[in-house]
C-alpha cells in the first residue's frame, strides 16, 4: 500500500512545478511555435531525443531547431536530404547521429505527404478493447510499425552496432516506451501552459504515464509498483496509482513529479534535500522498500 498522505504530497509537488518550471524540460521547444502543425512536428523531434541528461537533451534540441528553422512542419514537408544533411555536420546526441535525424525527417515527410499529420497515422491504428477502452501498447505498436515503413534507407544502412532511427520509435513489448508516452502526453492533454492539446484521437484518460529511471524510483518509493524493472507493466502500475488522484487525467502529474529528479535531484542524489515523498517514508535516500 502507498504511504499515508501520498496523495497530498503529490498534489503539493504538482502545485510547485507548473509552467514556471518549463525551462527544465524539452517541452519548451514545441511551445516556441504557434501553428499546430509546427508544434506537432517539433514535439516529435523533441520527444525523440529526450533521453539522457536533461541539460544535454535541451542543448541537442537547440541545434535541431536551428536546423529546422521557424517552421518545422514546412521544413519536413519540403525536406531534401541532399540539401539539408550537411547542415547538421557532426551532430550527435549520445548514440543518435545526424544521419539518424535525416532519416527521421524523411520518415516524417512521408507521413505528412500521405496522412497530413502524425495524428492521422496514429489514429488509424488505435486499438480499443472491451468497453471501448484504448489498448495503448497495441496502439503504439501499430503506429511504430506503420511509421518505420516510411524509412527509405536500405537495410544495409544499419551496421548492427547502434539502433539508428528505430530508437525513435520504442516498442512497448520491450520497454516502457517513455518517449512515445511522453509525446502522447504533450499532444493529447489540453493546453494548460505545459501540454499542447493538439490531438483528438485519444483522451487524457487513455494515456499511460511516461516512465524513466527517475519516475520508476518514485513509483517504487510510493509503493505503486512492485516490479524490479522500468518496463511497460511498471508504467501501467504507476498510471493506475495516479488514476486514484484523477481518473480522467492521471498523467497530469507526470511533469511535476519528474521535476523531483530533474530540478530537485531527488531521489537520485544523496546530497539533495529530501522531498515530500522521502519524508513520507521517514528516510532520506535509502533504497525503496518492497511493500
Amino acid at each position: 500500500m502507498p504511504p499515508r498522505g501520498w496523495e497530498d504530497a503529490v498534489e503539493r509537488v504538482c502545485r510547485r512545478h507548473g509552467a514556471g518550471s518549463l525551462g527544465s524540460d524539452p517541452l519548451q521547444f514545441p511551445r516556441r511555435f504557434r501553428r499546430a502543425d509546427d508544434r506537432e512536428i517539433a514535439a516529435f523531434f523533441a520527444a525523440s531525443l529526450s533521453y539522457g541528461n536533461a541539460r544535454a537533451v535541451c542543448s541537442s534540441l537547440e541545434r535541431v531547431f536551428a536546423w529546422t528553422g521557424p517552421q518545422p512542419a514546412r521544413f519536413v514537408r519540403e525536406f531534401e536530404p541532399e540539401r539539408e544533411a550537411s547542415a547538421l555536420g557532426g551532430f550527435r546526441h549520445r548514440w543518435s547521429s545526424g544521419a539518424d535525424l535525416v532519416r527521421l525527417a524523411v520518415m516524417l515527410r512521408g507521413i505528412l505527404d500521405q496522412h497530413g499529420t502524425v495524428e492521422a497515422l496514429f489514429g488509424r491504428g488505435v486499438v480499443r478493447g472491451s468497453g471501448g477502452r484504448v489498448d495503448l501498447a497495441a496502439s503504439i505498436g501499430r503506429f511504430r510499425r506503420a511509421a518505420l515503413a516510411y524509412d527509405e534507407a536500405p537495410p544495409a544502412a544499419e551496421d548492427g552496432s547502434r539502433p539508428g532511427p528505430r530508437y525513435f520509435f520504442p516498442d512497448p513489448r520491450t520497454s516502457a516506451a517513455k518517449r512515445t508516452t511522453m509525446f502522447l502526453r504533450w499532444v493529447v492533454r489540453p493546453d494548460d501552459g505545459l501540454d499542447l492539446g493538439l490531438w483528438d484521437c485519444l483522451q487524457p484518460r487513455d494515456l499511460v504515464a511516461p516512465l524513466d529511471t527517475h519516475m520508476f524510483l518514485i513509483a517504487r518509493r510510493l509503493r505503486l509498483t512492485r516490479r524490479k524493472t522500468p518496463a511497460w507493466k511498471a508504467a501501467l502500475d504507476l498510471t493506475r496509482g495516479l488514476r486514484r488522484l484523477d481518473p480522467e487525467d492521471p498523467v497530469k502529474y507526470d511533469f511535476a513529479l519528474s521535476r523531483l529528479g530533474i530540478v530537485e535531484g531527488c531521489p537520485r542524489h544523496r546530497r539533495s534535500e529530501p522531498c515530500e515523498l522521502c519524508g513520507l517514508l521517514g528516510r532520506r535516500h535509502s533504497k525503496p522498500a518492497m511493500p
